[in-house]
């Protein structure tokens, strides 16, 4: 109601001031859909997964929802997001005393959320996400001193629901996605995050090693050579959302998926299927470094590194319904189409022909900037975002 609605409300009425879009990206999206109506069609035993068509365009108005958001709030889009991530740092701190001290959960009880993300692992995903988005852009060097405590506050809220949480490969993506940046970026503010992470991590090993070894590897690769057998027999377009199981023969028992993203995807849809998110992926993350520079863009960065990580132990594919997975797929590719479009928009407009007596236009090279009117401040507002 509050995304979808307004973004086709606005598309109807707006969309020919829009930016252009990337057309490697238009031309990702618009194949991974038509493939992936073509594998529901082929795959559909019945109304309940045809029904399923409409997840593309669920998927375009969430993008198309960010891309108005950021069209609207220019300079302000990046204190939204951090406004959003600050309040579910705060409610997932929350969370933890609500299940601790209301509810009298023992401390070495695995946690979710009391809310919709009922499911430990993909709950641990998003608030991961949510945690590096908040890091990245709430620990810039120009926020107002009240700003870093309630960042801090939140961080701190993250931190303890995903110890809680006991995802430890969630741990790990954080601190590996960390460091890529700082080696990307080279900042000194993701040096000290990074030194944090790794802190907690060597504490955790130290004073409670069990919650690190305890559960070995959760067969995890024995999850993956199934699912990868699976894949290569429905190698041509995939099992749709026909449920499927994977045989682990040391449990006696069997997983409803392999616990990968990649594979899940490839299982469903098919090699060219997972080709095509692959197309999309690094085209994300291309587009993501080039704009690294921005504040935005190196969140952009962090996301999509961290995203790339956690979801090779845990994840399906991303056509569902809005779900957390949604955190680590979704948003990202959100992010840096946002910043990428504006970033080319403000290019566009910062040189422009201007008209002046007798038909001829001023500058050496027959252009000249155009610094007055709606275009410099369009340009002015889309350069705080994307320098």
């Amino acid at each position: 109601m509050f995304l979808w609605i307004p973004a086709f409300w606005h598309f109807c009425l707006f969309h020919r001031s829009y930016p252009k879009i990337h057309k490697v990206f238009a031309g990702l999206y618009l194949a991974i859909s038509i493939w992936y109506m073509f594998v529901v069609v082929m795959s559909s035993d019945g109304w309940d997964e045809v029904r399923e068509l409409k997840l593309p365009f669920y998927i375009a108005l969430s993008l198309l929802g960010v891309m108005v958001a950021a069209m609207h709030l220019k300079e302000r889009f990046r204190d939204l997001l951090l406004l959003c991530c600050i309040f579910g740092g705060f409610a997932a701190g929350v969370t933890c005393l609500y299940l601790y001290v209301t509810q009298g959960y023992v401390l070495h009880h695995r946690i979710a959320s009391v809310g919709v993300w009922r499911v430990i692992i993909p709950a641990a995903q998003a608030t991961g996400a949510l945690a590096i988005v908040t890091a990245m852009l709430g620990l810039e060097h120009r926020r107002h001193a009240w700003v870093i405590p309630a960042v801090l506050l939140a961080l701190v809220g993250y931190a303890a629901f995903l110890y809680f949480n006991q995802s430890r490969w969630v741990w790990v993506s954080l601190m590996l996605s960390l460091v890529g940046v700082g080696m990307l970026l080279r900042s000194r503010i993701v040096y000290v995050v990074v030194a944090i992470s790794v802190v907690l991590i060597a504490v955790i090993m130290v004073f409670k090693p069990t919650l690190m070894m305890s559960r070995g590897l959760s067969y995890r690769p024995e999850l993956w050579m199934g699912g990868f057998s699976l894949m290569l027999e429905n190698w041509l377009y995939g099992l749709g959302f026909k449920e499927y199981w994977i045989q682990i023969a040391e449990l006696k028992t069997s997983a409803r998926h392999p616990h990968n993203l990649f594979l899940d995807i490839g299982i469903r849809f098919g090699v060219l299927g997972l080709l095509l998110w692959i197309g999309i992926w690094c085209w994300a993350g291309w587009a993501a470094f080039k704009h690294r520079k921005a504040p935005v863009g190196r969140a952009a960065v962090a996301l999509w590194l961290y995203s790339g990580v956690v979801v090779l132990t845990e994840g399906t594919a991303p056509w569902v319904k809005p779900s957390p997975i949604w955190f680590v797929t979704w948003l990202p590719v959100a992010l840096v189409l946002v910043i990428d479009a504006l970033a080319r928009r403000a290019g566009q407009d910062r040189v422009l022909p201007v008209q002046v007596p007798g038909g001829s236009t001023q500058g050496n090279d027959r252009r000249t900037e155009l610094t007055t009117g709606p275009h410099r401040d369009f340009e002015r507002d889309s350069a705080k975002l994307c320098p």
